[in-house]
Order: C-alpha cells, then structure tokens, then sequence
C-alpha cells in the first residue's frame, strides 16, 4: 500500500467519532486543493504540495490534531484559532469541538500560498 490507501487505512482503523472528524477535515483539505498528494509520514497522514508538506491530521488518547508543518502560517494567523490548544506545528480539537471549516480553508490556503512563494524563490 501507499499514498492515499494509506491514509485510508490509517481512518479505518480508528474510533467512529475520531474517523469521521478526521474524514470531514480530509474532504475539506482536498477539496481545496485536489492536486495534493496524500501519504503517511511517520505514521501521520499529511498533504504534500509541490513535494513539501503542508497539512497533516492525526488521532491521539485525548485529541484530534491538524498540523502545519514548517513556515509561518500558524504564528502569523495565531489569533484565529487561540480558543484552541496549539503549538509550534499543531492544533489540537476533538471530535465534539472540531475547528471551523472556514478556518481550515484559511489555513490550508495560507499555507499553499507560503509553498508556493518559496518555491517560486528558488
């Protein structure tokens, strides 16, 4: 298996609540941008853009993350989402209190958009 079969084993493979959360989340992230490609790394799956990573979500004992990986995206849009636990690369949510579709789309964009600058610099 690879890529996106990967991905959808990892879904299968959790709790109902935790796999639909993250399905939703997944439709919405490739909705956005269908030309991503999906692949699990180190057990995680993530969306690669223009061979970067840009996305990612994963289930954990207590929570539901949506990562960002690497750039600026989270501290300069910080605000936006500070209702929920976050970090350096992550934010948190669970199934019950899943984050704001309109913020993903943000987000998500955002980050295609600090990709593509940077590849565009080379």
């Amino acid at each position: 298996m690879n890529g996106k079969k990967d991905v959808l084993s990892y879904l299968d493979n959790l709790p109902l609540e935790e796999k639909e959360a993250l399905e939703s989340l997944r439709n919405q992230i490739l909705e956005i941008t269908p030309n991503f490609e999906e692949r699990l790394s180190r057990g995680v799956p993530f969306f690669y853009y223009k061979g970067k990573r840009a996305v990612g979500f994963r289930s954990s004992k207590k929570h539901l993350s949506f990562f960002i990986m690497e750039g600026n995206v989270l501290n300069t849009l910080r605000n936006e989402f500070n209702a929920f636990k976050n970090g350096p690369t992550v934010i948190q949510f669970t199934p019950e209190n899943p984050l704001p579709k309109k913020l993903i789309s943000k987000l998500v964009r955002a980050r295609i958009s600090e990709i593509e600058k940077s590849v565009s610099k080379k």
